[in-house]
């Protein structure tokens, strides 16, 4: 008998989801967004990375996460050009902006959020970049309907920071799907295959990261839907200076 590897077929079992599971995913969510809310009063300068990934993961257990979907990215500064970078001992300074990419785990579901917020007046570039991020984030957002390639989901986010000069500055995929891991099928960049359905949850967040200056990222968990896209997340996406 020879082995012969299998399709993803757990995988494609797994990608659509039933409405019952999109009103635990739903409330995974609004845990991360109440998280968000609670914290950012508290966020100041001298504040250290660490401590705010601390103060999201301990708020979002205090308001009923079974835990964190993932080890929180907090991003200050220079920090921010790092997309995966891990929070250590580095303050929040006046003029940085800050990313912070979380999520709560519910009911084994989970969450994905980023936010970018700004420690005092933000400079031009920052508020041009910050533009530039969230125009994409939405047009990404708008194209994630039923029957579309992903590839053309991250291309609608793509296109338009490359045509803004930031092409080379966007470095990671668009999104992925999400449930009962925090990255599932289907995962959505340049070159990927496949197409979206109804009542497939997935992130959309893409990014522009300048290296020794910072950068921005705006994610959201989204649901497709017939009629267009389900935001589970719900934080605002204006740019808050605190």
């Amino acid at each position: 008998m020879a082995l012969a590897p299998l399709p993803p077929l757990v995988e494609e079992l797994r990608f659509v989801k039933g409405e019952d599971e999109i009103v635990l995913l739903a409330e995974a969510c609004a845990i991360t967004d109440r998280a968000f809310d609670a914290v950012l009063p508290r966020l100041r300068p001298g504040l250290t990375e660490r401590q705010v990934a601390v103060a999201l993961e301990r708020q979002m257990v205090d308001f009923g996460a079974e835990g964190i979907a993932f080890e929180s990215i907090v991003a200050s500064g220079p920090n921010g050009a790092v997309p995966h970078h891990r929070p250590g001992d580095r303050a929040l300074q006046p003029g940085d902006l800050v990313t912070m990419d979380f999520g709560a785990r519910y009911a084994g579901y989970h969450a994905d959020m980023t936010r970018t917020v700004a420690i005092g007046e933000p400079a031009g570039w920052q508020r041009d970049v910050y533009d530039l991020v969230r125009a994409a984030q939405q047009a990404a957002v708008d194209a994630a309907v039923p029957d579309t390639d992903v590839s053309r989901v991250d291309a609608a986010a793509r296109d338009l920071i490359a045509a803004a000069g930031h092409g080379a500055d966007f470095t990671h995929g668009l999104g992925h799907g999400v449930g009962l891991e925090i990255h599932e099928a289907p995962l959505m960049g340049y070159g990927r295959t496949g197409k979206l359905m109804d009542r497939v949850p997935i992130t959309a967040e893409p990014g522009v990261y300048l290296a020794g200056r910072g950068g921005v990222r705006i994610e959201d968990t989204l649901v497709v839907r017939a009629n267009g896209p389900e935001l589970l997340t719900k934080t605002t996406k204006d740019l808050l200076v605190l």
